[in-house]
């Protein structure tokens, strides 16, 4: 039976996930496809290249880099994050990223973007990332911190509104079980008003009516998402990994300290999975 493993976004609580990964990689478990959104998909290319640490050492040295992340590169380049520096000095000198193992390894690969024109998330396999991984990109650009990213015939940005866990598309795949792995403590409840002010997102997206109306009503659908999530997991369907104690820290939080707290958090978190695990995927 597949085994989906399935990554919510989060920004720099991206950091508990590569943690988790961490984990999960040295155990070699038959995954069928890694689904990932935002942070989510970033983190899943080390694992999937089986660069061990790599994304640890990412947020350990290069965090407070103001080529990585600042608000200098959204006003030179369009995004609050250097995708240019990201996926190009970093990934291919700094930490080189190792495509060959990325592309030979037999576990699929699926990062999830929001289409503006429909408010909907499309996804993207390994074979239609793009050249410079346009595909992740978009899935890591935020509303109102990037500009769209045109790839593939559509205009998109982040992941996050439009299937923040990517959970339906594990099961729309086939994959009756699935490993989760949330960014949010098991208590967490997200406010069902827009992040942006509801003026705000009409200016900002006057052209995009199906993507306002994700916007606004973010908060509702992730609600229901994490509500899913459990569920199979009460049904004996899925595991669900996520932070042990609630992540506080900012959403711009440049301290390497902090957030190799919160990369300990996953490895911990994950390591107390791992009879759990093991058993749900013999």
């Amino acid at each position: 039976m597949p085994v989906g493993l399935v990554l919510e976004g989060g920004g720099i609580r991206g950091a508990y996930t590569a943690g988790v990964l961490d984990v999960l990689a040295r155990e070699n478990f038959p995954f069928s496809t890694v689904y990932g959104i935002s942070a989510g998909a970033c983190n899943a290319l080390s694992f999937l290249s089986g660069q061990i640490g790599r994304n640890r050492e990412i947020f350990a040295q290069y965090i407070q880099d103001k080529r990585y992340v600042s608000f200098g590169n959204l006003v030179r380049g369009g995004s609050l994050f250097g995708f240019n520096f990201i996926f190009g000095e970093l990934f291919h000198e700094l930490l080189p990223f190792d495509y060959d193992a990325f592309f030979s390894n037999p576990i699929g690969y699926q990062a999830g973007a929001t289409d503006l024109e429909t408010g909907k998330i499309v996804y993207f396999s390994k074979e239609e990332l793009g050249e410079n991984m346009e595909a992740v990109r978009a899935s890591s650009a935020q509303p109102f911190l990037a500009h769209p990213i045109r790839f593939a015939g559509k205009k998109l940005l982040d992941g996050g509104p439009g299937e923040a866990i990517p959970l339906p598309r594990a099961l729309e795949d086939g994959n009756r079980k699935n490993v989760i792995v949330l960014t949010r403590d098991a208590a967490f409840h997200r406010s069902e008003k827009p992040e942006f002010p509801r003026p705000m997102i009409r200016a900002r997206y006057w052209q995009y009516p199906a993507f306002r109306d994700t916007l606004i009503y973010r908060g509702q659908h992730y609600n229901a998402l994490r509500a899913q999530c459990f569920g199979e997991e009460k049904q004996g369907n899925a595991v669900v990994i996520c932070p042990s104690k609630p992540i506080t820290l900012s959403g711009f939080c440049r301290d390497p300290a902090q957030l190799m707290d919160l990369y300990s958090m996953g490895v911990q978190d994950a390591a107390a999975k791992l009879g759990e695990l093991r058993e749900f995927m013999a």
